[in-house]
């Protein structure tokens, strides 16, 4: 009886533990949600208004017509999208490439890759934008975004992919060379569809860190017309003021493509993990 009192107990506060926490967690983007629908001067009220009266949709279209937001948000699109499937394809076919294949000096090429992930991110910004710099038409170019946008990451998504690779069964891939099938039909319809969990995964990660980079796009793009939604969010402050309510609708309009492509591949996660096998 002890034991099971015990249990319960234990049970309880765990949950608790989780609900606080998840309240602490999901509290932040509550409040930037409910004041991007609050009127200005209800933003700062006595005592603050956890469910906003009168609740206004304003700030979105002020946002998305008067500050450009739409302009912005193709922008990000036309940017990431590209971006992500050339980053995808290299690193796949990267991870791929030390997996299953022998050449001379593979493990010192793989290490040498692998290495780089030593080398801080912020550290090769000055001579990457040095580079480019020197080639004017790279400069204010979204075509530039997406190239280095692409081969960003690479060496973890190779390190990553390549467990998983080496884990698969070789045998589906050399009944499929009996076949007639050539490398590419054996990556494409055997060894691709088994890794969609991970490429999935590393989708989403790769779409974060496209959609919400500021720092770089701020120092390629110096043309209004080819800024991102990051930069049109800074762009609504100003310099002694800030309309937090226009400031959080933006903000929420850049969230909410991370929220779907999140719950898109959420699903399709446990739907090809609890399906298995291939997928010809």
């Amino acid at each position: 009886m002890y034991k099971r009192n015990s249990k319960i107990i234990n049970n309880v506060l765990i949950y608790v533990i989780l609900i606080l926490g998840a309240i602490i967690m999901t509290f932040p983007f509550y409040y930037m949600f409910i004041t991007s629908l609050k009127e200005s001067a209800y933003i700062f009220s006595l005592p603050p208004q956890l469910i906003p009266k009168p609740m206004t949709f304003q700030n979105y279209v002020t946002v998305w017509k008067e500050a450009d937001f739409a302009r912005y948000f193709v922008n990000s699109v036309t940017i990431t999208l590209p971006a992500i499937l050339l980053n995808v394809l290299l690193s796949t076919l990267t991870a791929y490439g030390f997996a299953r294949y022998n050449f001379p000096f593979k493990e010192t090429f793989f290490s040498l890759l692998i290495a780089t992930l030593a080398v801080p991110g912020l550290l090769l910004i000055i001579p990457q934008f040095d580079i480019i710099s020197k080639i004017k038409w790279l400069m204010d170019n979204k075509v530039t975004l997406i190239f280095t946008g692409g081969i960003g990451g690479i060496a973890f998504n190779a390190f990553f992919l390549r467990g998983f690779f080496e884990a698969m069964p070789v045998e589906y891939e050399e009944s499929a060379e009996i076949d007639g099938a050539n490398a590419w039909q054996r990556f494409i319809h055997i060894v691709f569809p088994q890794a969609l969990p991970a490429v999935g995964a590393l989708t989403i990660m790769s779409f974060m860190g496209i959609w919400d980079d500021y720092f770089w796009p701020s120092l390629i793009l110096s043309s209004k017309n080819n800024w991102t939604l990051p930069i049109g969010i800074m762009g609504l402050k100003g310099q002694f003021s800030v309309q937090w309510n226009i400031l959080f609708a933006g903000t929420m309009i850049s969230l909410l493509p991370v929220l779907v492509i999140y719950v898109i591949f959420q699903k399709y996660f446990i739907q090809s993990v609890s399906e298995g096998g291939l997928k010809l």
